[in-house]
């Protein structure tokens, strides 16, 4: 291929890329439909027809956002999937609460735009895309455990659903960061981070209850 042509081809994924990013800004500051298609065309440097030949309209490239930046959260560089790599569930919860810190700095442009799904769209688009959510976690579950070097000193409980628990623990971490690093509620449960990691891990592997993991029905 000549270098020409790699040119020709290369143009127009930088073009969609500029449009998502246009997009996205633009949606997460003005709403969607605060939002105009020519806004966002003239963020991203390109023209009307340009975002036409991607998408037929605004809210195409809506869900096309909402689902790359889904995608884009089970890669297997992403934080939690590296943290789910590097050891076995459950022995690494206390690693899934940094790597869950670092999902929402990560992702607070997508984290947004599924409340501007919810607020004007009434959850419609995200509701789809999470629905899938259990099987992007069971995947990246099995492919963990099929590491030859993932032994967990500790096992989830038999009565347990691993991958149940693991979303839990994930979107409580989730949910916490979410409080600190997006609706700026800093230190809301009194502790620092690492030491509120700390305390989820605590819970999540011992309980609350004096005795740990004793039966107190």
């Amino acid at each position: 291929m000549t270098q020409k042509n790699k040119t020709k081809k290369a143009a127009p994924a930088a073009n969609l890329y500029r449009i998502l990013a246009a997009a996205s800004d633009l949606f997460t500051t003005q709403g969607f439909h605060g939002t105009s298609t020519r806004e966002i065309a003239a963020k991203a440097g390109v023209s009307l027809g340009n975002i036409y030949n991607y998408f037929g309209n605004k809210e195409e490239l809506f869900v096309s956002l909402l689902e790359s930046r889904e995608k884009e959260y089970f890669r297997p560089d992403q934080p939690l999937i590296k943290a789910l790599s590097s050891t076995a569930f459950p022995d690494n919860i206390e690693r899934l609460g940094f790597a869950s810190r670092e999902t929402v700095e990560k992702f607070s442009a997508y984290i947004l735009l599924i409340y501007v799904d919810v607020v004007e769209f009434r959850a419609r688009h995200v509701a789809k895309l999470f629905s899938s959510m259990r099987a992007g976690y069971a995947a990246a579950l099995k492919s963990a455990e099929a590491k030859p070097h993932h032994k967990p000193r500790s096992k989830v409980a038999p009565d347990i659903d691993p991958v149940a628990a693991l979303m839990m623990v994930t979107w409580n971490y989730s949910n916490y960061f979410i409080m600190e690093k997006l609706f700026k509620v800093k230190g809301h449960y009194g502790l620092a981070d690492t030491e509120a990691i700390k305390l989820f891990a605590r819970v999540f592997k011992r309980g609350i209850l004096a005795g740990g993991n004793n039966d107190h029905r």
